[in-house]
């Protein structure tokens, strides 16, 4: 199918299609006398796995490196990038939790006690 066809029948506009080939991602199979892509009947399957990992976070360069010579996705490959990136996510929720708490802190002291910024701020985070 051309690159036109695999747009539609993706979603996934052509420059984003020719941009995930530029990056090792998709590959059309062979190009027709006029220099057109043509691209296999799983290329839309391909689009959806790399939009799909996109959406959970991952990079390209993590894509890139869970997809076998093949083109298929390796579970091992795969397992570990997603354990590093549950790391990451873990860590962030972290720091919001504790950002979270800081500034239900900072929202309490300058309700309940009528007290200036300064001070909240002060006594919340040791800045004198």
């Amino acid at each position: 199918m051309k690159i036109g066809e695999l747009a539609k029948k993706s979603g996934v506009a052509p420059s984003a299609i020719r941009f995930y080939e530029e990056q090792g991602l998709l590959a059309p199979i062979s190009r027709t006398a006029a220099g057109y892509r043509e691209y296999a009947s799983n290329a839309p399957d391909r689009l959806e796995l790399i939009q799909g990992a996109k959406k959970l976070g991952f990079s390209l360069d993590d894509i890139r490196g869970m997809l076998e010579e093949n083109g298929k996705c390796s579970i091992e490959k795969t397992r570990r990038q997603t354990a590093i990136l549950l790391k990451e996510v873990e860590a962030q929720q972290e720091a919001l939790a504790r950002r979270h708490a800081a500034l239900l802190y900072l929202r309490e002291a300058l309700t309940t006690r009528e007290t200036d910024i300064n001070l909240a701020c002060r006594e919340r985070f040791n800045l004198n």
